[in-house]
């Protein structure tokens, strides 16, 4: 968008993509021979190199791993330019030496237009959804309020409206979202155009782990069976979630993930990657309906598209799941699926805690609000103990090696 900005303006310009990995505070980039060779031509015509991103967020460190690699490469510092949705603190920034390296840096904030559908009404994005379900705060589900995408109701209150992505991104989101549909499972979407897609507001309440019933459990099994047919994908590279796994395991443990991870594909597939309770409705007829669907799969957070177990080790963690109701659920899904995950979901489980666990870490960390940063305190105590309860029968079916 920022390059198709500036060719607006009559600016040549060029773009590529970069993904900062390692520890979340002390990011890296590498570039590869393609991207420096890119670089090269940039330097070669005395292009500015504009690095355009989120944030900056707690630690800086997707911002100045990239200029550090530009750096690197022989561009000068004079000509980079860091281009944030918001304005950085220096000295706030938790990423080694973060105030010198942001400060050696051109940083802009961008003040982008609000362009929302006409029929926009009351927001209801950042966790201010939960006010209309919730009586009691302390109910309410942690939520990364800034990484919320933008919703609101419309006018008359019938419809959610919600951002969901421009170009392709946004028409794939909204085929899943048929999809979703036709299948039964969730409310069908209507195209507002500008990335935002509407749905019917769902006459119904979020569940919670306490509504955890036989129904639920077949409904889960049954939509992940769904989700496993409906959305295939060619088998990913699991590289960055084996790399997320030790980091965040290293940063919350204090030593080393024991060993490697082996995190098996069997069925590869778009998850839903959000099978927490509050993103079921249950209506008063008893109807279970999944929100939040389609947006997730193939967002800029992990796990991007993996193995179905993912979503099964999902369902089992965020539903708090007993021995018993995981076998009836995953004696569901097997049966109605014709796939066993048994042997691979161990090490998805451990894999699925410690993603969790370091998004909760981060979003607390990252929050004035500290009634936020408790439920968040509160869910990174919980994968924390999925975790440890997941270390055992992983090393013991092998899925470490």
């Amino acid at each position: 968008m920022t390059a198709a900005a500036l060719r607006r303006r009559g600016i040549r310009a060029g773009r590529i993509t970069v993904r900062p990995s390692g520890h979340p505070y002390d990011r890296r980039v590498e570039l590869g021979a393609r991207e420096l060779a890119w670089v090269e031509d940039g330097i070669a015509e005395g292009a500015q190199f504009w690095a355009a991103d989120e944030g900056p967020g707690f630690s800086g460190s997707s911002f100045l791993s990239t200029g550090d690699a530009l750096v690197g490469a022989g561009v000068p510092r004079g000509n980079i330019v860091f281009l944030g949705s918001r304005a950085a603190d220096p000295d706030a920034l938790v990423a080694p030496d973060g105030a010198r390296r942001w400060r050696s840096f051109r940083a802009e904030r961008v003040v982008g237009g609000k362009h929302v559908p006409t029929d926009a009404g009351e927001f209801i994005g950042a966790g201010t959804w939960r006010r209309r379900f919730y009586d009691d705060e302390s109910r309410w589900p942690p939520s990364w309020t800034s990484m919320e995408r933008f919703k609101s109701l419309s006018r008359d209150g019938s419809r959610i409206l919600k951002f969901e992505g421009m170009g392709r991104y946004g028409a794939e989101c909204l085929e899943r979202a048929r999809g979703v549909a036709r299948a039964g499972f969730g409310p069908t979407p209507r195209d507002e155009g500008e990335g935002f897609l509407s749905y019917p507001w769902l006459p119904g309440r979020p569940l919670e782990p306490g509504h955890l019933s036989t129904a639920v459990l077949e409904r889960l099994a049954d939509y992940c069976t769904f989700r496993a047919s409906a959305f295939p994908v060619p088998s990913p590279t699991i590289d960055e979630l084996i790399t997320m796994a030790r980091t965040n395991f290293s940063a919350d443990m204090g030593n080393e993930l024991p060993t490697e991870l082996h995190l098996e594909i069997a069925r590869p597939v778009l998850v839903d990657g959000k099978m927490d309770p509050h993103e079921w409705l249950g209506s008063a007829s008893g109807e279970l309906f999944k929100v939040d669907a389609a947006g997730h799969g193939d967002d800029h957070f992990l796990p991007g598209p993996t193995d179905i177990a993912w979503d099964l080790a999902g369902a089992i963690v965020e539903w708090r799941m007993a021995p018993e109701a995981r076998r009836a659920f995953l004696d569901r899904y097997r049966r109605r699926s014709g796939d066993d995950p048994e042997r691979r979901l161990p090490a998805y489980l451990l894999a699925y805690a410690l993603l969790r666990l370091g998004y909760a870490a981060m979003a607390a960390a990252s929050l004035p609000d500290q009634g936020e940063a408790r439920r968040l305190a509160a869910a990174r105590h919980r994968y924390r103990s999925a975790l440890l309860d997941g270390l055992t029968p992983v090393a013991s079916r092998g899925a470490l090696g």
